[in-house]
């Protein structure tokens, strides 16, 4: 849940904003009114007792501060989510730790959805052409990505996560769309957009140029 007032102010001047867009080729996007991240994930199960506690803990996590803000395309086929958020001392080391926990040790886990249950399943960095790890090593005190499938096969949503963490402050940039197949203009079309959005998004949270 984001912070409204001026003691956001600052944070809210490191999200992507209208005119970063248009400077960065990415005129097909729009901001949403709401964030579509502002609610709570809802509960999950991990394979064991400990991962089901680790997996909530971590992804319900709450900030000291935090903004958030989504964009869409215009086909609405990709959204993407970008929240900044300020931790108070040691957290933000300890939140970037447990997400790192959860990625190495949960192949998958459920998502409880009313009596739907949805199964996540976290994609291996050596099979992902988003190249992780690589993009990783560009930013900040510390960065994490990785992207997971949820939902049943021939219906997967694609979601593609990379947090960054630059001392107590964490940039959360997430991909969403439907999993399309490798080689087809819609993967073509997700992975242009969400290089610029690598490039930008992160350097305006670091204060730097993009490249």
């Amino acid at each position: 849940m984001g912070i409204s007032g001026s003691s956001t102010s600052d944070l809210e001047q490191l999200l992507v904003a209208a005119a970063d867009l248009a400077g960065a080729g990415l005129e097909d996007f729009t901001q949403l009114e709401t964030p579509s991240s502002d609610e709570d994930p809802p509960p999950m199960t991990g394979p064991t007792p400990e991962l089901t506690e680790l997996l909530n803990r971590a992804f319900t996590d709450k900030a000291a501060r935090e903004v958030r803000t989504s964009l869409m395309n215009a086909d609405s086929s990709i959204v993407v989510d970008e929240g900044v958020s300020e931790r108070v001392p040691g957290a933000a080391v300890a939140w970037m730790a447990d997400m790192r926990r959860v990625y190495s040790q949960c192949a998958a886990w459920t998502m409880s959805l009313g009596d739907e249950e949805i199964t996540v399943e976290v994609v291996d960095p050596a099979d992902d052409p988003s190249e992780p790890l690589k993009v990783e090593q560009r930013f900040g005190d510390e960065a994490l990505m990785r992207t997971m499938l949820a939902g049943p096969v021939g219906q997967q949503g694609q979601i593609t996560t990379l947090l960054v963490r630059d001392s107590e402050r964490v940039l959360e940039l997430t991909f969403r769309s439907l999993a399309a197949e490798p080689g087809s203009p819609e993967a073509a079309q997700l992975a242009a957009a969400r290089s610029k959005f690598l490039e930008l998004a992160p350097a305006k949270f670091l204060g730097r140029t993009p490249a």
